[in-house]
């Protein structure tokens, strides 16, 4: 791991320290009452975030302790055994109201006080200023934490039987809640990057806002010494996407229903050529997929119910996106998928880039002339609805 451990202490006088005394471990932790668990420790080199260190560390009478040396930044994780729900055979990671997570600089010892407060795990971190920063920030968003725990619980509740038993509109009823407290939660950061612009914890703040336009908005303030520093390759990589994703909006926007559709060739399971204007004297059923997305694997059957009763006058074609051509083979072999099957292009032949695409499955229904007549995402009720109802 490039020198990241250099020991982990034997959890005998040294795990009883208390914070108060003079600090030599580079983690601390004392959590108040009678608190009695594993605890699960990750810790992550923001340069080389495929080099992670895990273990697992009993406490002994609510204290422990992590003797090591970083010689990097390094985000670091604490996640207590009785916060990890576990469903079936899942056992998720702790709701982000019950997690310890903060960034560790080189040279600095933490010191995590912390205690349990009606659905809330309250910490304080001891030991440098942009350490109480974080949990500063953080406990001044307590009530939306606890939203996001209780969300989340709820999320993982209801996928416990697998997703091909769940009920999507619910399922992404909770998710929309959970993104819009998680905005919430994050905008409390903002205060801190504008007043710090070249801290590094500024730049790590702002790569974990949830909204992409509030992380390009706010990147050209941060001083370019933090923005070309350790977190330069993982700025680089979420401006690119944040830029694709606004770039994916706007195409949305442009093909609003009435809107001519653009012509595109890709190419199908066996490498012929296919066309959209092929089909321009039709209807047409545009169905962005992948093996991968579980939405559109349930829904498979009713597309085929539907294509059985509409291909007289209705064209389907389905465009696996981010997918293996085998894989795809593979299923529509399985599933006896008869209507048009192409995989999805790059660079200027990504035709979800084209079409607006920001969710799977999306479906956007052509009328003849190749013109936009409506655009569903997910398994909605309203896509075979409308089916049933052309002329």
């Amino acid at each position: 791991m490039k020198k990241l451990m250099r020991l982990l202490c034997p959890l005998g006088a040294a795990a009883l320290a208390a914070c108060s005394a003079p600090q030599q471990e580079l983690l601390v932790v004392e959590f108040a009452g009678d608190v009695q668990d594993d605890v699960y420790v990750t810790l992550v080199p923001l340069t080389e975030t495929d080099s992670v260190f895990t273990d697992t560390i009993a406490l002994q009478n609510g204290k422990m302790v992590l003797d090591m040396e970083v010689t990097e930044p390094t985000e670091v994780t604490l996640e207590l055994g009785k916060d990890r729900k576990a469903y079936g055979r899942r056992k998720p990671a702790a709701s982000e109201a019950c997690r310890i997570n903060f960034l560790l600089q080189p040279g600095e010892k933490a010191c995590v006080k912390a205690n349990y407060e009606e659905g809330f795990l309250k910490y304080d971190l001891l030991g440098s200023k942009a350490l109480k920063a974080q949990s500063d920030l953080r406990n001044r968003m307590r009530a939306e934490y606890v939203q996001l725990g209780v969300l989340y619980d709820q999320i993982v509740k209801a996928m416990e039987n697998g997703v091909e038993n769940a009920d999507e509109a619910f399922i992404d009823s909770l998710y929309e809640a959970y993104g819009k407290a998680n905005i919430r939660k994050a905008e409390a950061a903002l205060h801190y990057i504008k007043a710090n612009t070249g801290q590094l914890l500024s730049a790590f703040l702002l790569l974990k806002h949830p909204d992409r336009d509030t992380f390009l908005h706010y990147l050209p303030v941060l001083d370019s010494s933090v923005v070309k520093g350790a977190l330069e390759e993982r700025i680089e990589q979420l401006r690119r996407n944040a830029e694709h994703m606004r770039l994916v909006r706007q195409n949305e926007e442009r093909l609003a229903p009435g809107a001519s559709a653009p012509d595109f060739t890709l190419y199908d399971l066996n490498g012929k050529a296919v066309s959209l204007s092929d089909f321009s004297k039709r209807y047409v059923v545009l169905d962005f997929w992948g093996t991968w997305c579980p939405w559109c694997v349930k829904g498979v059957p009713q597309m085929k119910e539907y294509y059985a009763k509409h291909k007289g006058k209705v064209t389907f074609i389905s465009i696996a996106c981010r997918d293996h051509i085998e894989k795809v083979k593979a299923f529509v072999q399985k599933e006896n998928i008869s209507w048009v099957n192409l995989m999805n292009g790059t660079d200027d032949a990504d035709v979800a880039l084209m079409y607006g695409v920001s969710g799977y499955p999306t479906k956007i229904l052509l009328a003849p002339g190749m013109k936009v007549q409506n655009r569903y995402l997910g398994e909605v009720p309203e896509f075979y609805q409308d089916l049933d109802n052309l002329r």
